[in-house]
C-alpha cells in the first residue's frame, strides 16, 4: 500500500554520477532513501548532504558514482563505519593503512573493497577508474599523502 507521500517521492531512474542517493540507516519509512539532484561532489555539498540527511550515532551511507581520473590526492579515513567500493572502469591499486602497515590490493572492473571505520585509504590510478561507492560520510577525515 502506498502513501501519498510515497506516490511523490522521485523513484527514477538517477545517474549516480550526477544525482547520489541517501540511504537511511533504518531502511524503514522514517528514513527512506533520498536521491539528491544538483549536488555538487565539493566540499559545500557534502557539508550540506550531512547537515540535512545524518545524525548522531545514524550517519546512513551515500550512494554515488564517481570517476576518478589520477591518483588519490590524499588519504581518507570514514569515523562512523565502512565505506563499500565496488571498482566498474579502470585498474590500479587501492592502499589501506593497517597496524602501521600499507596494504596494496590492485583492482579492475569488478574489484569490490571495504574501507573499514577508521582505516587510512587512498588509490593509485593507472587507468581511469569509475567506481560505486557506498560511504558513511561525516566525520571523514583528509590528510595529504
Amino acid at each position: 500500500m502506498s502513501t501519498s507521500s510515497d506516490e511523490k517521492r522521485e523513484t527514477g531512474p538517477f545517474d549516480l554520477a550526477a544525482t547520489p542517493i541517501h540511504l537511511g540507516t533504518s531502511g524503514d519509512a522514517h528514513e527512506p532513501a533520498a536521491p539528491l539532484p544538483g549536488f555538487g561532489f565539493d566540499g559545500p555539498s557534502f557539508g550540506a548532504y550531512i547537515g540535512a540527511h545524518c545524525r548522531e550515532g545514524a550517519p546512513g551511507r551515500l550512494l554515488m558514482v564517481e570517476t576518478t581520473p589520477t591518483d588519490w590526492a590524499s588519504w581518507e579515513c570514514h569515523t562512523q563505519g565502512d565505506e563499500i567500493v565496488i571498482v566498474l572502469e579502470g585498474r590500479g591499486e587501492f592502499v589501506q593503512q593497517i597496524d602501521g602497515q600499507e596494504k596494496r590490493m590492485p583492482f579492475e572492473p569488478g574489484s569490490t573493497f571495504i574501507n573499514p571505520k577508521g582505516v587510512w585509504h587512498t588509490a593509485d590510478v593507472v587507468e581511469s577508474m569509475k567506481a560505486i561507492y557506498i560511504t558513511p560520510c561525516p566525520g571523514t577525515e583528509h590528510r595529504p599523502r
